[in-house]
């Protein structure tokens, strides 16, 4: 008897500032809305802003195939995207917001500022 696998429905794919391609499925986008971060008020755009041009990105200090990307998308809030890296591919392990960022982990990479 063959197993039937269900394929989730893909919410986005993008790459981030590494070039990797990372994504997430509208079920577990919807998850972490509603049941992780229901405090979350950024969507799918700043998102995909923070994967691509993150103020800074650290390893997880837990986890080491946990990249945090985060990113000040207003004067007071940091967004802080967790992802898991596999084979050169990664998915969304949480989002978050804060005001202030604790930054834990090694720095992997940091924007330059521009003078």
């Amino acid at each position: 008897m063959k197993s039937k696998i269900v394929r989730q429905e893909l919410l986005f794919e993008v790459r981030d500032v590494f070039g990797r391609k990372i994504r997430t499925t509208k079920d577990y986008w919807l998850k972490i809305k509603t049941l992780k971060h229901q405090e979350l008020r950024f969507g799918i755009i700043e998102v995909k802003k923070t994967l691509k041009i993150p103020d800074e990105v650290r390893r997880s200090v837990t986890d080491e195939t946990v990249l945090l990307f985060s990113k000040k998308v207003t004067e007071y809030d940091i967004l802080i995207v967790a992802v898991k890296v596999l084979n050169s591919d990664g998915f969304l392990v949480t989002v978050y917001q804060t005001k202030k960022y604790t930054k834990k982990g090694k720095l992997v990479w940091l924007r330059q500022q521009k003078e």
